[in-house]
């Protein structure tokens, strides 16, 4: 019996290296660029130190987050930073009539 195996015309295939995408390549090596125009605002001490700590920041939130498959670094840190801290807490029943029958007396 001949088994017929179907395959797909056109593969579509994100170019990567390793883990990161070409474009995020691209983007880190710009951001050196970046940090050079920019080294003015530090102290000239620290000149080096903050052009290559620009790219090496930008690589690690640029990297897959281990522990949100689908998303990147710097995608679960702004969640983390906007998310909303208020706490929820279930109201029971008798509270409920509690609030209901203080407002028919006023």
């Amino acid at each position: 019996m001949r088994r017929t195996i179907r395959v797909p015309e056109e593969i579509q295939a994100n170019s990567k290296w390793s883990k990161l995408t070409v474009l995020d390549g691209i983007i880190i090596v710009a951001s050196l660029g970046v940090g050079w125009f920019t080294k003015f605002i530090v102290h000239p001490f620290l000149a080096i130190p903050y052009v290559a700590l620009f790219p090496i920041t930008l690589y690690i939130l640029l990297l897959p987050s281990i522990n949100v498959p689908g998303k990147k670094n710097y995608q679960t840190a702004i969640q983390v930073l906007t998310k909303d801290r208020k706490v929820y807490k279930s109201i029971s029943l008798e509270e409920i009539d509690f609030y209901r029958s203080e407002g028919e007396q006023k």
